[in-house]
Order: C-alpha cells, then sequence, then structure tokens
C-alpha cells in the first residue's frame, strides 16, 4: 500500500491526493498487476559519439593516404618507364584495401552483410589482378569456387553457432573453427584437383581433416564429460564461461 510522503497516512492506490493533508500522492504501480519493474537503468553506451568520431578520423585519415597512394603509383606510371603490370596490382591491392577497411572499421553493422562484403570486395580483388593482362585466366576456375566455399561454410556455422544453446560457452567457439577449416581443406583440394586433373583423389586434406575433427570432438566431449567441479574452476582461473 502507498503512503504519503507528508504525513505518512496509509492511502489506496487509486488515490492522487492525500485526504489528510491534500499532498499529491506518487504514482505507484499495485502490487497485484502484473508489470515487471525494473531494478536497474537500461545500460547505454556513453562514449558511442566519441567512439564513432574517433573511427571517422581514422577512416578519413586512411583514406587520405590511400588516395595520394593511387595518385602515386598513376604518377610513377606515367614518368617512370615501369612494368605496367606491377603499377596495375599495387593499384587495384591499394582500392581494394580501402573497401577492407570500410567495412572492418564496422561502418557494416551486421555481421553477416559484413562477410558477404568482404567476400565481394575479395572477388573483385581476385578478378581484378586476374584481368590485369587483359585475360582471364585462374578467377572463375581457383578463385570464384574458393571464395563461395569459404562464404558458404561461414555462413552455415555462424547459422548454426547462433542458434545453438551453448552461444555464450567458449569451448564451443575453436570447435567450430576446427570443423570448419577441416571442411574448408578438403573443398579446397577437390576444386584444385578437378580443375588440374579433372579428378578428385583426396590426400593432405584428409590429414587436416581427421586431425581438426578429432580435437573438435575432443573438445566438445569435455563440454560433456568433465565434472561440473572442474568446469567450474576452469571457469575461475580463466575468468571466461569456457565450459
Amino acid at each position: 500500500m502507498p503512503y504519503c510522503p507528508k504525513c505518512g497516512v496509509e492511502v489506496d492506490y487509486k488515490i492522487t491526493n492525500c485526504p489528510l493533508c491534500t499532498f499529491p500522492i506518487p504514482d505507484i504501480p499495485d502490487e497485484n498487476n502484473n508489470i515487471k519493474v525494473s531494478k536497474f537503468p537500461r545500460p547505454e553506451n556513453k562514449y558511442y559519439e566519441t567512439i564513432l568520431k574517433i573511427k571517422n578520423q581514422i577512416f578519413f585519415t586512411l583514406s587520405i593516404l590511400i588516395f595520394c597512394a593511387v595518385l602515386i603509383l598513376i604518377t610513377i606510371n606515367s614518368i617512370i618507364d615501369a612494368h605496367p603490370l606491377a603499377i596495375n596490382y599495387s593499384i587495384i591491392s591499394v582500392v581494394a584495401a580501402w573497401f577492407y577497411i570500410f567495412i572492418f572499421l564496422g561502418y557494416i553493422s551486421s555481421l553477416y552483410y559484413s562477410i558477404l562484403g568482404i567476400g565481394i570486395v575479395t572477388m573483385f580483388l581476385t578478378l581484378g589482378i586476374d584481368y590485369v593482362d587483359g585475360r582471364i585466366n585462374w578467377f572463375f576456375s581457383y578463385a570464384l569456387p574458393v571464395i563461395i566455399l569459404a562464404l558458404a561454410i561461414i555462413y552455415l556455422f555462424l547459422y548454426l553457432y547462433n542458434r545453438s544453446k551453448f552461444l555464450n560457452k567458449f569451448i564451443f567457439i575453436p570447435s567450430y573453427l576446427f570443423i570448419g577449416i577441416s571442411l574448408l581443406s578438403v573443398g579446397l583440394e577437390c576444386i584444385l584437383d578437378y580443375q588440374a586433373k579433372k579428378s578428385i583423389s583426396l590426400s593432405w586434406s584428409l590429414i587436416v581433416f581427421i586431425v581438426l575433427i578429432s580435437i573438435a570432438v575432443l573438445l566438445i566431449s569435455l563440454y560433456y564429460k568433465l565434472p561440473d567441479i572442474i568446469k567450474e574452476k576452469i571457469k575461475r582461473k580463466l575468468h571466461i564461461s569456457l565450459f
């Protein structure tokens, strides 16, 4: 029951003024309703504007440096009798670096879109490097399949990890990483063998696959087999939710 802050008399919930001293009664929620009152303030990043300002300054400075680097390379190519392929390789790489910096600084808020952006930039980077001499030799046969394979594996494990009930368990991060690398190695050898020999015969990727899968299974089994006391001790020692 609410009380009058001035005279201390007990009043009903719907009373707006004290019947004794007419002092205004604060709005207090009914104990019987299901309204949940938060006991703690909503967390807010007070330094967001400062961080954004610093990030913009860093990006602006790097953009100027990259722009100057491109101008210098173009000037060198026009004044000095340099090898045109080397200059073109450098210009393409520097321009691609600008897009990578844009993504890594977090200007794309979504992680999925950021990974997709990295994949697209890598596609154009490899295509530009391959097309410098006026011919496309290895982009469609090697670079593009490898990039698509890597993106597919990353998206698959991000999807599985974000929907896993072990989201806060650090031990599953290296487990997923080892499984992803093992699948990538198998897919990579399949692409290389097929393009080189038009047949697939796995060799080194099987060794990588078996070793990494074994480590991943071992790490995951630790989560289920270790006693809770040992898990708690490791958690306290490392200060992370390892298990």
